[in-house]
C-alpha cells in the first residue's frame, strides 16, 4: 500500500514520476549553493544544524536519518565532526571524479562512521584528559557497536567495509584487517584521511585544535603507513590550491532528491539485528538460567543490565524489570567486602572482568531482600565475543550465609579439640600430630628442625605454699610467655601438667637453645602477684633433628636434656644432638654398594665408624641412644654391647596395620690414638633382624639404615674403609663398670 507524502515546512519532495525539482526543491537548492559558497576554517566547530544541513542529512540518509540525528542528540560535536567530514570527503570525491555511486557511499559512510559513539557512557566522551585504560577499552569498542548498528539496518557490505577499513591502517600495521593498501577501498582510504584531518583542526575536549599547516604536515608523516601517500599528496595539494569544488559537490547532493534513491541504502536486515547478545538463544538455555538456584546477572559492555532471573530477584528482593535496561552500580545491592567495606574500581570484581577480562570468585556481602546484609561467593567471569573481545560479564551469586555459619561451627569445634583449655595453647594430640609431620617434612628436606622441652621448677611446691588457682595462674603466665617469644611459625603445645614444648621448623639447634634462654631470663625476672609478688623459674632441653630421627626419638633426647638442666640445678637451658650439620667423611663410596655390604647372610649391614671422642664419652653416647630408641640392653661383654629394638618407634611404616621389624644392633668398641695423641674411639656396628627367616627384609633393610644413620649422629661418628677390630685388653670388669653406671645413671 502506498502513502502520499505529506509536505512539511521546509521538507524536499519529489514530483511523482519525475526527477525533476519543484519549486520548494528549487528554494532548498539555493539554500545549499548559499552554504557551498561560505568558506570553511580549521578549526570551526558547529553550534547548530541549519536548514540546508538538515537537508543535507535527510538527502543523503533518507529513513537512516534517524541515526545520525540520535548520535547528535547523544553526542553533539561527534555528530557536527561527522557533518564537516561528509562534506568535505563529498568535495574531494567530486575533484577526484569519482563514480556517483561511489561518492553516495562515500558521503553516507562519512555522515556514519562515529555512529557507535551511541554505546559509550558519557563520562567517558566528556573526560577532559587522557583516558585511563578501562575507558579506552569503551572507546575502542564503539568502532565495533557502530558496524553492529549498520548490520541491521544497512542493505548491503559496501558502506558497512568502508567504514570498518577506515579504521584500519594503510601498511596493514594496526586495524586488525584483512586487507592493506591498494587493496583497501579508495572511499575508506579517503574518509580515514579527511577524518583525521578534522579531528587535527578543530578544538577536541582533550586537546586544542592544530594549524591548518601543521594537520597537513601531520598526514604528510605518517603517509606510507598510516594513510596513502598518493592521497595525502592530492588532499593536501586540494587544500592548498583552495579552489572551490563546492559548486560540483553541491551539485551532487543535489543530484537526486528522491526518498526512493536516499533509501536504496536501507532496510531492516533481520539476520544483522543482535539486540540480545548476552541472552539465552534457544528455551533450554534460558529456562536453566531463569530457574537456577544461583543469583545469575548479565551484563553488557557498558555495565547494562540485560539480565535479571529468578534467584536475583529472590535473593535481593528486587523485579527482573525494574533494573533490566538499566545501569549496574555496586551500590544497587549494596555491594561490599566481609567487613563491610564499600568496594573501589581497583577491588570491584565486576569493573575488572570488563574492563581487564579478569574471572573472579571472591566472599562479597550484599544487602538482601529483607534489608539484611548477607555473604556472597560472587563468581564473575567476563563475556568474550567471536573477535576475542569483552562483550559483557555474568554474576553468579551464592548466598553462603549458612555455609559460612557451619564453617564457623566447625572451625570452633576443630579449635576447642586442639587446644589446652586453661593456657589456650596446643594441646599433646595436635603437638605429637604436628612433631610427626615437622620431623617427616624437614628430614626429606634435609633442613634443620628443632625441640624445645620445658617445665617450670618446683611447680608442686607452687601449689602446696599458694593453692591451686596460684598454680594455675603461673601456668597461664608462662604460656602466654612462651607464645610472645615464639615464632609465627612455631607450635607452642602444653605437653602436660607444667611440661611445655616448643616446635621450631627451620630452626637450628643454636637458635632454638637462645630462644629458649632468652624465654628463661624474662621469665626469672617477672614478679608474681599470685606468689606473693616472687617470681618462678623454669629448665628447659633443647636438640635439633639429626639424621635418622623420628618423631619420638628427637622428643626423647629433647627430653634427656631437660632431665639434665634438672640435675644440675634447675633454671638453665641445655643443648644436646649434633644436628644434621655433622660431616660425614671417610667411605665415599656409593649408599647402595655400603648398605648391602654383609658378610654373613642374616646381617643386613654393616660399618665401621670412627669418633673424636674417648671410650668413656662414647659410652655416654650410647647411653642416650638406648633411652632415646628405648632399646633393650641383651648381652654386654668386655668388648661390645648388644642391644634390641622393637621398631615401634622406627619410620617406613607404610600402614599403621604394619608390623614393625625388630633390629638386633651389635656394637663393638676399640680405643685408637690419634696422631695427636687424642684418644678416639672405633665402632665397629652390625645389624640384624631378631628373626633370621622374617620374610620382611626389605623394610628391614630401610629401618636399619635409619637407625645407622641416628647411631652415626648421635656418636659424632663418620665412616671409614678400614673394617678390621683390634682387640681390647682391658678387662670384662671395667667394661662392665662403665655400662653399669651408664645404666644407673638413666631415671627416665
Amino acid at each position: 500500500m502506498s502513502m502520499e507524502p505529506t509536505s512539511k515546512p521546509g521538507e524536499i519532495q519529489p514530483s511523482e514520476g519525475s526527477l525533476q525539482p519543484t519549486d520548494s526543491q528549487i528554494h532548498a537548492i539555493s539554500n545549499l549553493i548559499a552554504w557551498a559558497d561560505e568558506p570553511e576554517y580549521p578549526g570551526q566547530v558547529d553550534q547548530e544544524f541549519d536548514d540546508s544541513d538538515n537537508q543535507l542529512i535527510q538527502v543523503s540518509l533518507g529513513i537512516a536519518s534517524g541515526l545520525f540525528y540520535a548520535l547528535q542528540a547523544k553526542h553533539f560535536p561527534t555528530a557536527s565532526h561527522s557533518l564537516r567530514v561528509a562534506k568535505m570527503c563529498s568535495r574531494w570525491a567530486t575533484d577526484l571524479e569519482l563514480e556517483p555511486f561511489q561518492r553516495d557511499q562515500l558521503e553516507v559512510a562519512a555522515l556514519l562512521h562515529d555512529i557507535g559513539k551511541m554505546g559509550v557512557p558519557d563520562y567517558v566522551l566528556t573526560c577532559p584528559g587522557k583516558l585511563p585504560a578501562e575507558e579506552q577499552t569503551l572507546m575502542d569498542r564503539s568502532k565495533e557497536i557502530g558496524l553492529e548498528i549498520l548490520s541491521a539496518c544497512c542493505d548491503g557490505e559496501e558502506i558497512i567495509d568502508l567504514i570498518r577499513y577506515n579504521f584500519a591502517w594503510y601498511d596493514g600495521s594496526r586495524g586488525n584487517c584483512d586487507r592493506k593498501k591498494d587493496s583497501l577501498p579508495i572511499e575508506a582510504r579517503m574518509l580515514a584521511i579527511a577524518d583525521a584531518y578534522d579531528s587535527m583542526t578543530v578544538d577536541q575536549i582533550f586537546r586544542r585544535a592544530r594549524s591548518k599547516d601543521r594537520a597537513m604536515a601531520e598526514l604528510v608523516s605518517f603517509a606510507g603507513t598510516q594513510f596513502d601517500p598518493e592521497l595525502v599528496g592530492h588532499f593536501c595539494e586540494l587544500q592548498s590550491r583552495n579552489q572551490s569544488a563546492e559548486n560540483g559537490a553541491t551539485r551532487h547532493w543535489l543530484r537526486v532528491l528522491s526518498p526512493d534513491e536516499a533509501n536504496k541504502h536501507w532496510r531492516l536486515n533481520q539476520a544483522g539485528v543482535n539486540l540480545s547478545r548476552l541472552r539465552a538463544t534457544s528455551a533450554y538455555q534460558d529456562s536453566l538460567v531463569r530457574h537456577i538456584h544461583d543469583a545469575v546477572i548479565y551484563l553488557d559492555l557498558n555495565l547494562a543490565i540485560v539480565g535479571w532471573n529468578q534467584a536475583a530477584e529472590r535473593l535481593t528482593g528486587i523485579n527482573r524489570e525494574t533494573v533490566e535496561g538499566h545501569q549496574w552500580t555496586s551500590e544497587l545491592l549494596g555491594l561490599a567486602d566481609q567487613q563491610g567495606r564499600s568496594l573501589s574500581q581497583k577491588s570491584d570484581p565486576v569493573r575488572q572482568a570488563i574492563m581487564g577480562g579478569a574471572q573472579s570468585m571472591t566472599r562479597l556481602s550484599i544487602r538482601n531482600a529483607d534489608n539484611k546484609f548477607v555473604t556472597v561467593a560472587a563468581h564473575v567471569v567476563p563475556v568474550i565475543g567471536e573477535d576475542g573481545k569483552a562483550i559483557g560479564a555474568t554474576i553468579q551469586l551464592h548466598d553462603t550465609s549458612g555455609m559460612e555459619s557451619l564453617e564457623e561451627q566447625i572451625e570452633s569445634l576443630h579449635y576447642r579439640a586442639t587446644r589446652d583449655p586453661l593456657t589456650g595453647l596446643v594441646n599433646r594430640a595436635e603437638m605429637d600430630r604436628s612433631l610427626a609431620e615437622m620431623v617427616d617434612r624437614h628430614a626429606t628436606l634435609n633442613k634443620a628442625c628443632s625441640v624445645i622441652i620445658c617445665d617450670i621448677d618446683f611447680f608442686k611446691k607452687i601449689n602446696d605454699t599458694y593453692g591451686h588457682p596460684a598454680g594455675d595462674e603461673a601456668l597461664i603466665v608462662f604460656a602466654k610467655l612462651l607464645e610472645t617469644h615464639a615464632r609465627s611459625a612455631d607450635v607452642t603445645a602444653r605437653y602436660g601438667g607444667e611440661e611445655f614444648v616448643i616446635l621450631c621448623p627451620n630452626c637450628d639447634g643454636q637458635s632454638a637453645s637462645s630462644l629458649a634462654e632468652a624465654i628463661r631470663a624474662e621469665l626469672a625476672a617477672i614478679p608474681l602477684s599470685a606468689l606473693g609478688g616472687k617470681s618462678m623459674t623454669a629448665s628447659f632441653g633443647v636438640t635439633e633433628l639429626q639424621r635418622g630421627d623420628t618423631a619420638d626419638t628427637i622428643l626423647n633426647r629433647a627430653d634427656r636434656a631437660l632431665l639434665q638442666s634438672k640435675e644440675m640445678g634447675r633454671n638453665i637451658v641445655t643443648q644436646i644432638g649434633g644436628g644434621l650439620s655433622e660431616p660425614v667423611i671417610g667411605d665415599r663410596r656409593h649408599w647402595w654398594h655400603r648398605m648391602f655390604m654383609s658378610i654373613e647372610p642374616e646381617v643386613l649391614l654393616k660399618r665401621a665408624m670412627k669418633t673424636r671422642v674417648p671410650l668413656n664419652l662414647a659410652v655416654e653416647k650410647i647411653r642416650g641412644f638406648v633411652a632415646d630408641h628405648r632399646a633393650a640392653v641383651s648381652e654386654v661383654k668386655e668388648d661390645s654391647i648388644k642391644m634390641v629394638i622393637d621398631g615401634e618407634s622406627l619410620p617406613m611404616q607404610r600402614r599403621s596395620s604394619d608390623r614393625a621389624v625388630p633390629l638386633i644392633l651389635d656394637l663393638q668398641f676399640s680405643p685408637i690414638t690419634a696422631e695427636n695423641g687424642s684418644q678416639h674411639t672405633k665402632v665397629q656396628i652390625s645389624i640384624s633382624p631378631r628373626r633370621n627367616r622374617d620374610r620382611r627384609k626389605r623394610d628391614a633393610i630401610e629401618r636399619a639404615r635409619h637407625i645407622l644413620q641416628s647411631l652415626q649422629s648421635y656418636l659424632v661418628a663418620y665412616e671409614f674403609v678400614d673394617t678390621t677390630v683390634a682387640t681390647i685388653d682391658e678387662g670384662t670388669s671395667w667394661w662392665s663398670r662403665i655400662w653399669g653406671r651408664s645404666k644407673s645413671g638413666e631415671s627416665r
